[in-house]
């Protein structure tokens, strides 16, 4: 099935099962909870011409209102809610913002006037004008084997996908634009980067990126002090980097800088 009739399929699904299938409520587990979210957060997304889709919106808040919420199992189960939301929006070739940030408030009250699960969605500059965001540390990658399409790239937070290609497709016509892109080349190293191989990520919570690897087939590696660390594939926890990590993707080298916040560029 060719990218537009695989969309038009799964817009039409998305509205069926949106008439069908009733709200949850107060008895449905975290995971159903979970799925409408995501569903109605797709139902936010945007046509921008030209086949494009963008997510209008920056900041999501998840809201959950449970008579005596289990939030141990609402916190497992939402804990990836952000990584879910960017895995569906990828799925349906939809331009996501680079500060994308998604979180859940649950409560143990409800009310008749509002539904069990409801959404918020908003941009930074709904956010008050007097409240500093705290500045994102710069992320330097230097292409140290194999080719791509420039020699360096210069980040500042988000999610910053990495593979060969610079808007590849998988076999269901779905596309995935790599901010780090390797070309189409065979010279022993570039071609074992997989077309969808790993990516940096900011988590605001560390104050640090983080790197997964996204490829099953290619290994991805992390250089530091003389040591290899393995990535373990999927693994949504991913590893930390500092400044001066090596990432290894098949045999492709990447090397990562750090600016300090606030330091003179």
């Amino acid at each position: 099935m060719t990218g537009p009739l695989w969309d038009v399929a799964r817009t039409l699904h998305a509205r069926m099962r949106g008439f069908f299938e009733p709200p949850p409520g107060a008895g449905a587990p975290p995971i159903e909870l979970l799925q409408a979210a995501l569903d109605e957060l797709e139902r936010k997304v945007q046509a921008s011409g030209r086949g494009s889709r963008r997510f209008p919106y920056t900041r999501v808040v998840v809201h959950i209102a449970l008579p005596a919420a289990d939030h141990a199992a609402i916190d497992a189960v939402f804990g990836q809610l952000e990584a879910r939301l960017r895995e569906r929006l990828a799925e349906i070739r939809c331009e996501i913002p680079a500060s994308l940030a998604a979180s859940v408030s649950v409560t143990d009250s409800t009310s008749d006037e509002r539904p069990v699960m409801w959404v918020e969605c908003s941009n930074d500059v709904d956010a008050p004008r007097n409240r500093a965001e705290p500045e994102l540390p710069e992320l330097r990658v230097i292409v140290v084997k194999g080719q791509s399409d420039r020699p360096d790239y210069t980040f500042k937070g988000g999610a910053i996908t990495i593979g060969r290609g610079a808007e590849p497709s998988d076999a269901f016509g779905r596309m995935r634009r790599n901010d780090v892109a390797f070309l189409d080349a065979r010279d022993g190293v570039t071609e074992t980067v997989a077309r969808a191989h790993a990516r940096f990520e900011f988590d605001p919570a560390l104050g640090a990126y983080l790197l997964f690897n996204e490829s099953i087939s290619n290994p991805t590696f992390l250089l530091r002090g003389g040591r290899s660390m393995r990535v373990t594939p999927r693994d949504r926890r991913g590893v930390r980097v500092q400044s001066g990590d090596e990432v290894q993707l098949g045999r492709a080298v990447l090397k990562v800088a750090l600016a300090e916040t606030g330091s003179a560029s």
